[in-house]
């Protein structure tokens, strides 16, 4: 079994981001492996067409939680990459494209994230990435 080297860590920027962050720098120190956080930037299914949503405020928004998430990587020792991505609704099939187009070889979500409604009516994010990922999973609780 070889040791993962190209590990990717989706990021919501939730209160549970830092655990994750912490448990994914030992396992990258450990696997002398190279880390990209990414955060997809989710925008809001419209129902009506005439609605816009102007998505700068969320992709400002996803800048600052990739810095906060780079700044507790290095300050857990590792240089992390930092990838955003963009997704209409759940961003599951975002974060799956980027893991395919990566070739990541371990993915480690957070067990939890901002939407907890979310999750309880119609799954979560995480558990659609254990489901469906290519690659080997590890949650963080």
């Amino acid at each position: 079994m070889s040791l993962a080297k190209n590990i990717l860590l989706p990021t919501d920027g939730s209160r549970f981001m830092e655990k994750s962050i912490a448990y994914a720098c030992s396992v990258v120190k450990s696997n002398k492996a190279k880390l990209t956080l990414l955060h997809v930037v989710a925008l809001p299914i419209l129902t009506e067409a005439e609605t816009i949503i102007d998505p700068k405020p969320l992709e400002r928004a996803g800048k600052r939680i990739l810095e906060k998430a780079k700044r507790l990587a290095k300050a857990g020792g590792v240089e992390a990459r930092t990838k955003m991505s963009e997704a209409v609704g759940s961003p599951t099939q975002a974060i799956l494209k980027v893991i395919e187009k990566g070739k990541f070889d371990l993915v480690i979500v957070g067990a939890k994230g901002h939407s907890m409604l979310r999750d309880l009516l119609i799954g979560s994010v995480s558990d659609g990435i254990v489901h469906h990922a290519p690659c080997p999973v590890l949650v963080v609780r």
